[in-house]
């Protein structure tokens, strides 16, 4: 049986085409050991060496025995018990594993470098960069990237030279042919790992060069010379000098092509009646970059002074007024520095700016500095505005400054930003009172021009007493304005009454003058209006709903209260039938909400359940065959929006729901923070919405080991550990879902065990451990049959679908996918259906039933769109393009392969990818553009190694075959249709190795 071993990444070992499990990681360095030996046999000492350096146990040498035992058994299982082996034999008092019995991809690898050194020899620079980039496609990490303790051997760090050396002659051979746009990103990467290195450097110059961005070439050539000059004492040499002169040569450089960029447009409304501020306005006026600029540092202001200064009204008037000197688009934040609840995190901030940089949520990275990173990589070459609204302190504005030099960011905070400036250069506007003129002036804009002259000294008084404050002057000109009959001298003299008590009150509070005009426009209020402006203060999220505030006050007709508060300036309608305030006003409403702990305790109340509802009437529509804990929640009214679309409220509230589980998890009632957690995680799931997930899970995982609840621990950690799964942390995934199932057990909770271990095999299965997946998904369909849970069968038997099919038992995954499509009906699950019968259609394909695994796909297709699974959707594009290949219907098939391998670039579903990139190339192939379809089956094959999803690889394989004539591929390939019982493909392959054979 055929034995294939990688060790360009993780080690992993394939017989007969099924991963190998090769156990515990002293057991796998052995065997990594012997295969980089090349051959060559190793002494025992040698290994114990490396395995235990200077100081072995006493038992070290029987260890490397049983290890060399076992590995035996799982390479050679049919192995007569007391004969020789043919993969490990032992020689000379040491081991070897024969390179020429089994296939190994780092020969392969060798291989296809040398045939590509011979073909650059010859003059073949395009067949030689190919086969380079073909070799590099086969390593999948670092080597023996899952065995620590290998990480320094000597000749894990050679094979580290070597990729390293591949990658700058691949480099080098691309820029040769003029395709520096395909190889971009691998020489970033290279160069960022190697910031000393000067070829590494001045080949992403010149491959930058090659793409028309000069502006990005010279900033690098600077960056690089300082840090020689800074790090090494040295100037640069001769080819980063040679890629700098070619760049001098080229005249001036040009701007970065701006047609692939998207525009984000996220400034709030210009504020109403700005007024003043002529001197800051001209400051900001004069740090706008320069057009053409392409050196030096980003452009820093920070717009400083206490609250209610007008901070926010100047950064957006003032970005309004230049939009249109940032063409690449204007970002904007609130911080939330001073807001009720947590601050922003910089995290939170770069997902959503990430995401207006169309970074697609499965491809949002879950960490901070990660995301800087891609955030300053992506707006290198931008000329944006980046608002970064009431800030905290410097170090939550650090990670969200931009790198591109024509990008310029604006920051407002109470805080003095000292770091900010001295760290950063950035310039600084204190912003304190109005000028007297500019205040007046504020106050003829709402009031009028004439009435302010014909009671000019009473105006001067009141603008006086507001302590020329734009927002106590607003509130102030509103309140005369909701009330003509009264004079602003009465205003007046109501102020002047009113500051003395507030300075009672409210001791050392710097914004008397402030709450004062707060206390006079609150009194104006009707009683129910005022109770509505207190409750808003309990409000966990920065904005709400008109149909939220009825559930929160208990009142039906809460829009027109709303407008009344909005019109006194005490909430701002930011979007239609959205509102949100002031963190003063938050404050001043929570301040006069205090003595009403009953009122308080009922309105959180009545809002948290209402949310929990809303999140599992949604969690019924979009996702009903995930499980979940049985929601025990008093019945009562449910948002309309998640009845009616119930996708689409989930993503408007998402921040809102978050919030919620942060605050129940806070103030309780903690049962609120692990329901409402465990109804998103599906959406979650679906979304990819990584860094709501973590803050969700995390906050629930607290109230439940605060209250000692079993089954909200269970759900707790079952989210973490799904979590940990979605972003490829396979060990966590395991930590956590075994932590689970061991609670889940305790608790007797048997629905909840089967879940736990129906994702514990999806864990298993996805890291290549096909038995020990199996037997997960036969233990949960067991138990959730035994629980009379339908969805947790239907789960169970789509992934049971799954393991057969890549065991290569197509009947068995076919037969699986049908009962699981019946379960899914069941429920109504659109997402379920939909997979399942995308797995079918590949199945029915793969036995060459081609017209009904059209049928079925086509079927597939649709209810992904309507469940909006993009990810399944661009799989299925893949799947369906193969099919009408099959049938001869080229342009369905051409247009479904790239718009599928559009979206699976987008979703970062290599699999999805895969598959559309061996449709791409039968159409090339089918067309006659054999060098297309050569260079898109060998993409494939690359991705679908590295994904193990063998049907298409086998797929691809046949088409390379037949487009290269390679006897050597076409023989394995109907090696392993055969062994899989792939029908259709065994012919195609038989007819494959025929013909190149009569050839």
């Amino acid at each position: 049986m055929a034995v294939r071993i990688q060790v360009l990444g993780s080690l992993r070992v394939w017989l007969a085409g099924a991963e190998v499990d090769l156990g515990p990681p002293g057991r796998r360095a052995v065997l990594g050991l012997l295969v980089l030996a090349g051959g060559e046999a190793m002494s025992k000492q040698e290994l114990v060496d490396a395995l235990w350096g200077e100081l072995p146990p006493r038992s070290a040498v029987n260890v490397l025995q049983t290890h060399v035992k076992h590995l035996r058994r799982l390479l050679e299982p049919g192995r007569p018990s007391r004969s020789g082996s043919e993969i490990l034999p032992h020689v000379g008092g040491g081991y070897a594993v024969r390179w020429d019995a089994v296939e190994i991809d780092l020969p392969h690898v060798r291989g296809l470098v040398a045939e590509a050194n011979e073909a650059q020899r010859d003059g073949e620079t395009g067949r030689a960069a190919a086969l380079f980039g073909e070799a590099l496609r086969w390593w999948r990490g670092r080597p023996l990237a899952d065995i620590p303790l290998l990480a320094t051997h000597p000749k894990v760090m050679a094979l580290l030279a070597e990729h390293r050396a591949l990658l700058a002659r691949y480099g080098d051979a691309m820029l040769a042919i003029g395709a520096a746009d395909e190889v971009l990103a691998e020489l970033a990467e290279a160069a960022a790992d190697q910031p000393l290195d000067e070829p590494a450097q001045a080949r992403l110059i010149r491959a930058y060069h090659a793409t028309g961005q000069r502006a990005t070439a010279f900033r690098l050539y600077q960056e690089v010379r300082e840090r020689l000059v800074e790090e090494l004492g040295v100037e640069p040499g001769p080819e980063l000098a040679a890629a700098h002169s070619a760049l001098l040569e080229d005249g001036e450089p040009l701007p970065a092509p701006r047609s692939a960029l998207r525009v984000p447009r996220q400034l709030p409304a210009e504020p109403s009646g700005f007024t003043g501020r002529a001197t800051e306005l001209s400051i900001l006026d004069q740090l706008v970059p320069r057009a053409g600029s392409y050196g030096g540092a980003v452009a820093l202001a920070a717009v400083t002074g206490q609250a209610g200064a007008g901070k926010t009204a100047l950064a957006v008037h003032w970005g309004h007024r230049v939009k249109d000197r940032f063409p690449d688009g204007q970002f904007y934040a609130n911080l939330r520095g001073h807001s009720a609840g947590e601050p922003a995190t910089a995290l939170e901030v770069l997902t959503r700016f990430l995401a207006a940089l169309d970074v697609p949520a499965e491809r949002l990275p879950a960490d901070t500095e990660t995301a800087s990173a891609l955030y300053r990589t992506l707006m290198t070459d931008r000329k944006a505005l980046v608002v970064l609204d009431n800030a905290v302190d410097v170090d939550q504005v650090r990670p969200l400054l931009p790198a591109g030099p024509g990008c310029l960011v604006l920051v407002t905070a109470r805080d003095r930003m000292g770091g900010l400036v001295a760290l950063h250069g950035a310039r600084r506007l204190t912003l304190g009172m109005l000028e007297p003129g500019e205040a007046l002036e504020l106050l003829a804009r709402v009031l009028g021009s004439e009435w302010v002259r014909a009671e000019h000294e009473a105006a001067a008084e009141v603008a006086g007493l507001c302590a020329y404050l734009p927002l106590a002057l607003r509130i102030a000109a509103a309140n005369l304005a909701e009330d003509p009959g009264n004079g602003i001298e009465d205003y007046a003299i109501e102020l002047r009454k009113g500051n003395p008590l507030a300075a009672l009150t409210v001791p050392g509070d710097e914004q008397i003058a402030v709450r004062t005009a707060f206390d006079l426009s609150y009194a104006a209020l009707p009683a129910e209006t005022r109770r509505l402006f207190r409750l808003l203060s309990l409000v966990p999220g920065n904005d709400i709903g008109v149909e939220a505030v009825e559930i929160l006050t208990g009142e039906e007709r809460a829009g027109p209260m709303l407008d009344t508060l909005a019109s006194a300036h005490l909430v701002e309608q930011h979007a239609p039938g959205r509102y949100h305030f002031h963190d003063l006003l938050r404050s001043y409403a929570a301040d006069r909400l205090r003595d009403s702990p009953a009122e308080t305790r009922s309105a959180r109340r009545r809002l948290h359940e209402w949310y929990l509802r809303g999140a599992d009437q949604a969690a019924k529509i979009v996702y009903p065959h995930m499980f979940r804990v049985p929601l025990s929640v008093p019945d009562g009214p449910v948002p309309a929006a998640a009845k009616e679309n119930a996708a689409e409220w989930l993503e408007t509230e998402l921040g809102n729901l978050v919030a919620v589980v942060e605050d129940a998890a806070r103030t309780g009632p903690r049962p609120v923070a692990w329901l409402l957690a465990d109804a998103l995680r599906g959406y979650f799931w679906m979304s990819s919405r990584q860094v709501e997930w973590r803050a969700a899970a995390g906050a629930a995982l607290a109230a439940a080991e605060e209250d000692g609840d079993l089954r909200a621990r269970v759900s707790a950690r079952f989210s973490l550990a799904d979590l940990g799964f979605r972003q490829g942390r396979y060990r966590e995934a395991v930590r956590e879902h075994t932590g689970a199932l061991v609670l889940a057990r305790r608790a007797g909770w048997v629905e909840a065990q089967a879940a736990v271990l129906g994702n514990l095999g999806c864990v298993y299965w996805q890291s290549g451990r096909l038995p020990a997946a199996a037997a997960r998904f036969s233990r949960g369909l067991e138990l959730s049959r035994r629980a009379g849970s339908p969805a947790g069968e239907a789960v169970a038997l789509g992934n049971l679908g799954l393991v057969h099919w890549e065991m290569g038992d197509l009947s068995g995954a076919a037969g699986h996918y049908v009962r699981a499509l019946r379960r899914y009906r069941g429920i109504g699950s659109r997402y379920g259906e939909a997979i399942n019968l995308s797995n079918l259609g590949q199945a029915r394909h793969a036995r060459g039933r081609v017209s009904e695994a059209a049928g079925l796909l086509a079927k597939a297709l649709a209810l992904h769109r309507e469940a909006g699974n993009r990810a399944g959707e661009a799989e299925t594009l893949g799947r369906l393009a193969s099919v009408y290949c099959d049938l001869g219907r080229l342009t369905d098939a051409l247009d479904h392969a790239r718009e599928g391998l559009r979206l699976a670039r987008e979703t970062g579903e290599p699999r999805g990818e895969g598959e559309a990139l061996v449709a791409l190339a039968g159409v090339h192939q089918r067309v006659g553009h054999r060098q297309d379809a050569v260079r898109r089956y060998r993409q494939a094959l690359a991705l679908l190694r590295e994904t193990g999803d063998r049907y298409p690889e086998v797929d691809a394989l046949i088409g390379l075959a037949t487009a290269t004539g390679d006897l050597g591929q076409a023989r394995r390939a109907l090696a392993l249709a055969e062994r899989a019982g792939y029908g259709a493909l065994r012919k195609r392959a038989a007819a494959a190795v025929e013909s190149i054979l009569r050839a």
